[in-house]
């Protein structure tokens, strides 16, 4: 079998029977199963097809969700994209109706593009794949960035590539997390509609967009924010034992920073730390355990670091903008626990709910400052305030995981986080 794997008789083209008969039954199979999960053989049988009949055109089930997305964007985004149509109103429009009709195809074919999205960080061909269509919109909104910077209607900031880059890393997440249904903020990918919208204003046009100050209101505007809960972390041990299992986590650490969570194993850990196998049992299950751990402390770290903002005294735009960039530098040990935790948590089901649980968190934070400061007459008026929340917040995270995986036009972390901040300020302040 491995030889049909790789002898390709000849390149699919994504319209023989068998070919088609093969994508009806992966996107059906991605309605029941994750692509992490889903086999060939289970392909082949849905599809009534033989094995070898399958290797004649694909060389894994990896091959087979690449040519289903080109194919999707092909027939998705057409000649009439916003990359062709003329800079300036019209470009705006054309982006206005693609995004209606990106909400559309996610809705129709989400499983397939959520499998996509949880894999692409793992499978290079996966990512290459999305990013045809995902660089074909950055570089249509950096040019609209640009046209309306030469015009004098937006303000000089970043690269427009990098600005239209974290744009549509939020657009992406965003609808992600609708289709999962994994934040209650944002039921459904159509959910997001408002609160993209105004994000998208807020990144091109800064301070220099129309907005209204809310009314300030007499009742709930001076008091205390009630920030969502931090969980306390837990008393460390002492003696030798806490020595032990520190000595454990930091070998798992440093080993993170150099490769990924699939490639590391427990004998890497033994190797860099020195120690038996039965001295890691005691403390661990598995890798997983130590990797949950190290991931739980980075995450007490950064929700403290953002909850410090409403403490801060935010009538003063540059000390929120202080705050966020103070929060958003990471520490450069954390990076390799981060970067994984990022990459993995969509297909890991423990990781995954400490993450969403983290990001919660924020997120309740981030509703009651924007609910808090519109009643204040700080803010600007604008979408429902969880909703807008949920998307500030997942626009972040999404443009980090790209930062931290070198994507392109977010390869300056510093950078990054810099618009980051100036984002977030302009979107709930309007300064």
């Amino acid at each position: 079998m491995e030889s049909l794997a790789r002898q390709r008789p000849r390149a699919h083209d994504g319209g023989a029977a068998a070919e088609l008969a093969v994508f009806t039954a992966t996107e059906e199979l991605l309605q029941e199963t994750s692509l992490h999960d889903l086999t060939v053989a289970q392909i082949i049988k849905r599809a009534g097809l033989s094995r070898a009949n399958f290797y004649h055109y694909f060389a894994s089930k990896f091959d087979v969700v690449v040519a289903m997305v080109s194919r999707l964007l092909t027939d998705t985004y057409t000649a009439e994209g916003p990359w062709n149509s003329e800079l300036g109103r019209s470009r705006q429009r054309a982006l206005d109706d693609n995004l209606e009709r990106t909400i559309g195809m996610w809705s129709t074919h989400g499983p397939l593009i959520c499998a996509v999205v949880e894999n692409m960080h793992g499978h290079p061909a996966l990512g290459a794949a999305w990013n045809v269509m995902l660089q074909r919109f950055v570089s249509a909104i950096a040019e609209q960035i640009e046209h309306e910077r030469a015009a004098d209607r937006a303000p000089a900031g970043a690269p427009a590539e990098l600005v239209a880059t974290v744009l549509v890393c939020g657009y992406e997440r965003s609808f992600y997390i609708g289709q999962r249904g994994l934040e209650p903020r944002i039921p459904d990918p159509g959910a997001t509609v408002a609160a993209i919208t105004e994000l998208t204003l807020a990144g091109i046009f800064g301070a220099k967009r129309r907005t209204k100050r809310a009314r300030k209101r007499k009742s709930g505007a001076d008091g205390p924010i009630a920030v969502a809960a931090v969980r306390e972390p837990p008393a460390p041990a002492t003696g030798g034992d806490a020595e032990t299992k520190a000595t454990i986590l930091r070998a798992t650490s440093e080993l993170l920073g150099e490769m990924t969570l699939d490639q590391l194993s427990v004998a890497n850990i033994l190797d860099r730390s020195k120690l038996s196998r039965a001295t890691f049992y005691f403390y661990f299950g598995n890798k997983d355990d130590a990797f949950i751990e190290l991931f739980q402390s980075v995450a007490d770290r950064i929700v403290q670091g953002f909850v410090d903002l409403a403490d801060a005294d935010r009538a003063d735009a540059d000390a929120i903008r202080g705050i966020i960039h103070t929060w958003l530098e990471l520490d450069a040990a954390d990076l390799g626990v981060l970067r994984n935790a990022i990459h993995e948590w969509p297909r890991r089901p423990e990781l995954r709910q400490r993450y969403l649980d983290t990001v919660a968190t924020m997120t309740t934070t981030l509703e009651r400052i924007i609910e808090n400061d519109r009643a204040a007459g700080l803010a600007v008026d604008g979408p429902p305030a969880a909703e807008f929340a949920a998307v500030l917040l997942w626009t972040i995270e999404r443009s980090i995981a790209g930062s931290l995986a070198g994507e392109a036009h977010l390869r300056d972390i510093d950078a990054v986080a810099a618009f980051l901040g100036d984002l977030l300020v302009s979107a709930v302040y309007g300064v």
